[in-house]
């Protein structure tokens, strides 16, 4: 169902259920917590992708007729919150490698990740609606899609949208040939190591708050603490004047 890998230090999560197409039921969602959960411990990225060309078809549909109770729509959507909620409250930056098809679900995962590469033939759509449901992520996060009219007709007409218009409208940060995928996403990678790991972690869990107003006042001050006075942080400055001053001699 899922698979885990680590390159360098990113931990790559590859859903991998390519009979569903990579359709996500109970547990499903539940692994891909406790997978990204796992990968914040040891990992300076996450990586989320697909199979078969595939990324998630979003949650399986089987298992969502199937539901016949109050309380079990209560448990997926516990996990749905853990899963698409949990990418932005991760202390560390979750990239979304887009290798194919992103509906519903998967869909609501690029849009929750920090930093999204598609191929060139990805499809992204939000067609709930299409079948009496909703997209409860993209509906508190309509900014993450592009804003919000964009984001509304992405979630009222359930109509797909290609690669260049993901792009385009702000769904995603580069399309590139699918061959390319894995090597742009570990640029990524690369690039985001290079500073203290205090710093993106920090940066992740700030760019969550809302702007201005006392309480940012508040938590500015005590994340300028934590980084600046951190070793990493001090450290990295030594070494960015000493280039600096190498430089300029």
């Amino acid at each position: 169902m899922i698979e885990r890998s680590a390159r360098g230090e990113a931990v790559w999560i590859r859903l991998d259920r390519p009979e569903k197409m990579n359709a996500l039921h109970i547990e499903g969602w539940a692994a891909l917590s406790e997978e990204l959960e796992r990968a914040s411990e040891n990992a300076r990225v996450a990586v989320i992708t697909g199979t078969a060309e595939v990324f998630c078809a979003g949650d399986d549909i089987e298992t969502l007729d199937s539901m016949t109770t109050t309380d079990e729509v209560s448990e997926l959507a516990v996990h749905l919150y853990d899963v698409l909620f949990g990418i932005e409250a991760l202390p560390i930056p979750v990239i979304a490698a887009v290798n194919g098809l992103a509906y519903g679900g998967g869909c609501e995962i690029v849009a929750a990740a920090d930093l999204a590469v598609a191929v060139e033939d990805a499809t992204f759509a939000l067609p709930e609606t299409r079948i009496g449901a909703y997209p409860p992520f993209a509906v508190e996060r309509l900014g993450t899609l592009g804003g919000k009219k964009r984001g509304m007709e992405l979630m009222l007409t359930g109509e797909p949208i290609d690669a260049e218009t993901a792009l385009e409208w702000g769904v995603i940060n580069r399309v590139v040939p699918r061959a390319s995928l894995e090597e742009t996403v570990m640029e990524y990678v690369d690039s985001i190591v290079q500073s203290p790991e205090q710093s993106t972690r920090v940066t992740k869990q700030h760019a969550r708050f809302g702007q201005g107003g006392d309480k940012a006042r508040t938590r500015i001050a005590g994340a300028l603490a934590r980084t600046a006075l951190s070793e990493d942080c001090q450290r990295a400055t030594r070494e960015f004047l000493e280039r600096d001053t190498d430089g300029n001699e």
